[in-house]
């Protein structure tokens, strides 16, 4: 179930009898002179999808920017400091959260990624909103 093909009744029914996403995440960067920049991205929802598909669980829209300063020397690589994305993906959850998801799961295929998104299941848990892993 891809959230953004989906009416807003439908999602009132699907949390209605559920509470899990999943959150497809990856970055946008070099991958050598073979791959295309959104080989991260393009990876999570591709595995995202297909578990959704498969599970009829909900899958949220990919987010492909991630923490990747480390290729800023690669043309088209594209990042945000760490900070910024905790936020967002925590505002990001926390919206989730809002509408009654109270279970997440990160499906990540960027490591730069990979303490900030540990760091935001921690804040998520900590205050009981939800479990993020």
């Amino acid at each position: 179930m891809f959230l953004p093909h989906q009416t807003w009744p439908d999602l009132a029914d699907y949390v209605a009898d559920e509470s899990l996403a999943v959150v497809p995440l990856g970055s946008t960067e070099q991958h050598g002179p073979h791959l295309p920049e959104g080989t991260d991205y393009l990876i999570a929802e591709a595995l995202a999808r297909a578990a959704t598909d498969r599970t009829d669980h909900l899958c949220t829209p990919v987010i492909p920017i991630g923490v990747s300063s480390h290729h800023r020397q690669f043309h088209g690589t594209m990042w945000v400091d760490p900070p910024v994305f905790r936020d967002y993906v925590e505002n990001l959850s926390r919206n989730l959260t809002y509408h009654g998801i109270d279970r997440i799961v990160y499906v990540n295929a960027h490591g730069g990624n990979v303490a900030h998104l540990r760091e935001v299941g921690r804040r998520l848990h900590r205050d009981g909103t939800a479990y993020a892993i």
